[in-house]
C-alpha cells in the first residue's frame, strides 16, 4: 500500500469516528456538568466512547482531510464520503425522530461535497 492508500485508509476510519461520535450526541444529548473547578458540557451518562470517538475523529480528520481533498486523483475524497455514510447508517439506526434526520441529512450534505470540493476546487491546487 502507498501513501495514498494510506492516507484514505485513516480517512475512513476518522471520519467514521467523528461521525458515529456525532450520531451518539444526538442520541444522547448534552448535559451541564458544574463542579466545584470546573463547569461545562459534556455527553449524558454512558457516553463516554462517543465523546471519545468524536474528539479523536475529529483531530483525526482534520489532519488527514487536507491531503484527501487536494489531489489529482478523486478517489481519496471518497474516505470523507465513506465515513459519512457510517454516521448517516449509525444516527439513523439510534432513531427517527427530527434531529435524528437533521444530522443524517447533514452528514449526507458533507460526503457529498467532498468530492465536489476535490473536483471544482482540489484538483486545480494540488499539494
Amino acid at each position: 500500500m502507498g501513501n495514498r492508500e494510506w492516507r484514505a485508509s485513516i480517512g475512513v476510519v476518522g471520519a467514521g469516528g467523528l461521525c458515529w461520535g456525532v450520531a451518539g450526541a444526538v442520541h444522547l444529548g448534552f448535559v451541564r456538568t458544574n463542579g466545584v473547578r470546573r463547569s461545562g458540557w459534556s455527553l449524558a451518562d454512558g457516553g463516554g466512547w462517543y465523546e471519545f470517538a468524536f474528539i479523536v475523529g475529529a483531530l483525526v480528520t482534520m489532519y488527514s482531510a487536507p491531503g484527501l481533498l487536494r489531489r489529482s486523483e478523486w478517489w481519496p475524497a471518497l474516505s470523507l464520503t465513506a465515513g459519512a455514510v457510517v454516521g448517516v447508517v449509525s444516527v439513523l439506526a439510534l432513531g427517527q425522530g427530527p434531529r435524528y434526520w437533521v444530522a443524517a441529512s447533514a452528514m449526507a450534505l458533507v460526503g457529498v461535497a467532498a468530492p465536489l470540493a476535490n473536483r471544482l476546487w482540489g484538483r486545480h491546487h494540488p499539494i
